[in-house]
């Protein structure tokens, strides 16, 4: 349950938030990163100790860049629904 609520924050409440406050193009692509840093320590199946041990520094980068794409799926269409979407007036 906990991971379900984990990933939803992470991937669709927190960029609809940092769209509707309007941060910056910079602030996502630093949320994005981190998020998938943390994505890849919390979700990673195998997870980066099993990578490490199987691929070295390689499969650490490998599995961080897949979860990093993961969340920019689902963060860039949610930054955007609440930059573009929730900030219209009225």
């Amino acid at each position: 349950m906990l991971q379900i609520l984990g990933r939803i924050l992470i991937t669709i409440v927190a960029p609809v938030y940092g769209g509707y406050i309007g941060v910056s193009a910079d602030t996502l692509f630093l949320y994005i990163l981190l998020a998938g840093a943390w994505s890849l320590w919390a979700y990673g199946q195998p997870g980066p100790q099993q990578l490490w041990q199987t691929a070295g520094w390689i499969g650490v980068l490998k599995g961080w860049i897949v979860m990093s794409a993961a969340v920019l799926i689902v963060a860039g269409p949610a930054f955007a629904i609440g930059y573009f979407v929730l900030r219209t007036p009225g």
